[in-house]
């Protein structure tokens, strides 16, 4: 704290500090009663010396020093200016600030209530469920292996004539659809209908380059693991896979490219898409919209990464060929539609 000068008036003193309140700089006054240095005017009267109240104006956040000492010297030079007559609204943001840390406090007893281990710590000064973060590593984990596994979308052929080798058969049982049951009557649901209902979701695991893996498993890092510590496990599964699974579904149900104008082609779909990144648009979209919509919810995604995100996802369609942006399109769309429900139904301690 820093103590920025000092008022003989407590009534003024009062007043500076309600006005710094509603600049959101806390001010602390500290009243002292002190003997007066001066000298009475008759020496041998034996009065005593006249009391003096000496109000020293101390200042938290050295941040608000400087802003504080110019709106002393302005008070100072004025200091019944009508400006300075904000009792009643400093009173109010004082409600609202005790209210703001009992409800910090309540949500903190509900979050260790629900949490098994009862409170596993904090993150951005909220109490998280869980320091561990078991669906993220683990879908990290079996992301890599099936995409070193399947030659990161160019699995090695067999030396054998007229067989498929190992990462061919892993490539071709992880697939939205067996390129086979497609080409029968080109239906992207061929292999689904046949009772492999595994391709909704083994297509995320599989990704074409190390970039594309990289890229992935990095946003599925960052973003989820906020998600997971906040609101566990179970939850964070069912965000993952939703997301995935509609990015994948949404793009498939696309028109290919021949019906669409050229400037669009990119959107056009196709069951043969892997990789995570309608998840990772799910999670983006999820983190982006959740906090708009749950005052309460401690993240907040900043405008500049919105940006990124979105730009990027725009200006891929139009520039980047061989991507299933329609996958991401589909991901971003199931991440704000949960964020919308979840904000709006009792499932976790921030609605």
């Amino acid at each position: 704290m820093r103590r920025i000068g000092t008022l003989t008036d407590p009534e003024q003193a009062r007043r500076f500090a309600d006005y710094l309140c509603t600049l959101s700089i806390q001010c602390n006054v500290d009243i002292d009663e002190a003997a007066s240095s001066t000298v009475p005017e008759n020496p041998n009267s034996g009065a005593s010396p006249a009391a003096e109240i000496r109000c020293d104006l101390w200042i938290r956040d050295e941040s608000d020093v400087d802003r504080a000492r110019q709106e002393l010297q302005a008070f100072q030079a004025a200091p019944d200016d009508d400006k300075f007559q904000v009792g009643g609204e400093a009173e109010r943001i004082r409600k609202q600030r005790i209210a703001d840390e009992k409800r910090k406090k309540k949500l903190q007893q509900k979050v260790n209530h629900k949490s098994p281990s009862g409170g596993a710590g904090m993150l951005m000064g909220v109490p998280i469920r869980q320091e561990s973060i078991p669906v993220v590593i683990g879908t990290i984990i079996l992301s890599v292996i099936a995409t070193f596994a399947t030659g990161a979308g160019q699995p090695e052929p067999s030396k054998i004539p007229g067989e498929l080798s190992s990462a061919e058969m892993l490539m071709k049982k992880m697939s939205f659809v067996d390129r086979l049951d497609y080409y029968v009557d080109e239906d992207p649901y061929a292999s689904i209908k046949k009772g492999e209902v595994w391709r909704l979701v083994t297509p995320l695991f599989l990704h074409g380059h190390m970039f594309h893996l990289a890229f992935n498993m990095l946003g599925i890092f960052f973003l989820g693991s906020v998600i997971e510590r906040l609101q566990g496990s179970l939850f964070m599964a069912m965000l993952l896979l939703v997301c995935g699974v509609f990015g994948t579904l949404f793009n498939v149900s696309l028109p290919p490219a021949s019906a669409l104008p050229p400037l669009l082609s990119g959107l056009a779909g196709s069951p043969f898409l892997i990789g995570a990144s309608g998840a990772v648009y799910g999670l983006f979209g999820y983190l982006w919209i959740r906090p708009l919509l749950s005052p309460n919810y401690p993240v907040r995604m900043m405008p500049s990464n919105v940006g990124i995100m979105l730009g990027a996802m725009v200006m891929m369609v139009f520039f980047v060929d061989g991507i299933a942006h329609g996958a991401h399109i589909g991901g971003l769309i199931a991440g704000v539609v949960i964020a919308a429900i979840s904000s709006r139904v009792s499932i976790d301690a921030f609605s």
